[in-house]
């Protein structure tokens, strides 16, 4: 009996150390890779992948043109995912023509979608129909490499009364006006470009290039007001901060003395010839026009890197030039719009919102993976340029109009930055981006974004009213500046202006209280 009950002791203590053991080795695997923010996230998720699992199975949708070699780049993308991730790879290809009613389907209709593509102005309707997830939930825990490549405050700002929609895609984020220009105009009316600070000192170099070529627009495009803007539009400009979004009270811009001051610059500008006569109407591109020879110069948001891509789509050398505030001030503004004007959000049809959200992690952190997406298979869609291991081009034989696969929307991939830079572009383009980012101004409101939908009603009214008024004041081609500005304001009252700027009033305060 003794013996018997020692060997069953002895037995049970056997099966208790191999138990530990097991669990020892466990910890051990968990933990192997702690210094990797990808590691820690896949290591901690609800669903972690084990060797014995099935791959769990990613379905990204994405706004872009159709590529005929698509289904390569996905199986090559697979490779990638199966190994590091345990998870299989499928894309669903939106037409910029059509992708919201398709989505809208997609997702109303509980379609297998993972990973969406969500434009802020339809952000509160994918919220308050429960399409979208809350990536605050998530982001934390399983989205440590987002985080650190983009920055929390940034990571974070695409939310709306607490709700992270989306994170913003790795792209240029601020914005500081210019004017872009013929260089050999430039060069043959003696102009100064260094000298060009401001919109008045605009009316002088349209002067000199009138005189010498009278058969030339000097500048056309409805954006002669709107592009040198001093304000935070809030999204929708019904209703802004002023002073660059310094200043938190919601102002209307369009009965400002800064509005009449621009509006009146451009009328004198088109009474005295310079101004294109149906800027109002044409669809034509300024840069089609230029390159057509019978435009000088448009307005433009200049970035690092912007020269190249201007020359590309004039067909001719162009020359640029920052243009400041009314009062000399050079600013290069950010604001919670211009970060989030494009997110990469979770469906709520996702079966795994955490494997989503570490899919996600992984596409912000991965150089292959949006070097793929945009460029393609290296040695097929794309080459390095000789002496650069950051330049890349065409193969020799194949153009934009021949190749099987060049997606080029990096400006829409979650992070760009870490893919290679086609060539054209400086080098180091993508350090100049984050340069210029860290650089700008924040607006006060930064990180806000006001819950609209109980005003849909009215900003379906204001639109109209906008639309009916602003091409022909910010084109100068209105015979009264002050009646017709006093006119635009009055229907914008009466289709609901003032219920809309109370409603981003007392959200921002609230917001700003809260923070």
């Amino acid at each position: 009996m003794k013996k018997n009950a020692l060997t069953r002791l002895l037995a049970m203590l056997l099966t208790v150390a191999l138990l530990l053991s097991i669990a020892g080795c466990g910890n051990n695997t968990g933990s192997s890779d702690s210094s990797s923010s990808t590691g820690e996230s896949t290591a901690s998720a609800e669903s972690t992948a084990t060797i014995d699992e099935e791959p769990y199975h990613i379905v990204m949708a994405y706004v872009g043109n159709e590529q005929p070699d698509s289904a390569r780049i996905v199986e090559k993308i697979n490779e990638i995912t199966k190994e590091e991730l345990n998870m299989t790879f499928e894309t669903i290809q939106l037409n910029f023509g059509d992708y919201q009613q398709k989505l809208n389907l997609m997702l109303s209709g509980g379609d297998e979608l993972d990973i969406l593509p969500v434009f802020y102005s339809q952000a509160s309707s994918y919220i308050n129909a429960g399409q979208i997830v809350n990536l605050n939930d998530y982001i934390h825990e399983y989205g440590k490499d987002i985080l650190s490549q983009v920055g929390e405050d940034i990571a974070t700002s695409g939310s709306i009364n607490g709700f992270v929609y989306g994170t913003p895609a790795q792209k240029e984020s601020a914005s500081r006006s210019g004017i872009v220009m013929r260089k050999d105009i430039v060069d043959e009316c003696g102009i100064d470009v260094d000298a060009i600070n401001t919109m008045d000192d605009l009316t002088e170099v349209f002067a000199k290039v009138k005189e010498k070529y009278p058969n030339i627009d000097c500048i056309a495009g409805v954006n002669l007001a709107r592009q040198s803007e001093e304000h935070d539009t809030l999204f929708d400009r019904f209703g802004v901060l002023m002073n660059n979004g310094q200043d938190t009270t919601v102002t209307n811009w369009f009965e400002t003395d800064n509005y009449k001051t621009k509006v009146n610059r451009i009328h004198q500008w088109y009474k005295d010839g310079y101004i294109m006569l149906d800027s109002a109407t044409t669809t034509e591109s300024s840069a089609n026009m230029v390159k057509a020879g019978t435009l000088f110069s448009y307005l433009s948001p200049i970035k690092p890197g912007f020269i190249a891509q201007a020359n590309s789509q004039c067909a001719t050398e162009m020359v640029t030039a920052y243009i400041s505030n009314d009062a000399g001030e050079p600013v290069n503004n950010l604001f919670t719009n211009s970060v989030n004007f494009f997110n990469w959000g979770i469906a709520t049809n996702s079966k795994d919102k955490v494997k989503a959200m570490q899919f996600l992690n992984f596409a912000y952190s991965s150089p292959e993976f949006n070097n793929l997406m945009n460029f393609g298979e290296e040695g097929v869609d794309y080459v390095k340029v000789d002496g650069s291991e950051t330049l890349i081009n065409f193969p020799d034989g194949i153009d934009a109009t021949t190749t099987a696969y060049h997606l080029n929307i990096g400006w829409q991939l979650p992070n760009q930055f870490l893919g290679y830079v086609w060539e054209g572009q400086p080098e180091d383009v993508w350090q100049q981006y984050k340069e210029f980012n860290d650089s700008a101004l924040k607006s006060k409101a930064f990180g806000f974004i006001y819950d609209s939908s109980s005003v849909a009603t009215e900003l379906t009214a204001l639109a109209s009213v906008q639309e009916e008024y602003y091409k022909a004041l910010e084109t100068g081609s209105v015979s009264d500046v002050d009646a017709t500005i006093d006119a635009f304001n009055k229907k914008l009252y009466d289709a609901g202006l003032q219920k809309v700027m109370d409603l981003k009033q007392t959200q921002l305060d609230a917001w700003l209280a809260s923070k």
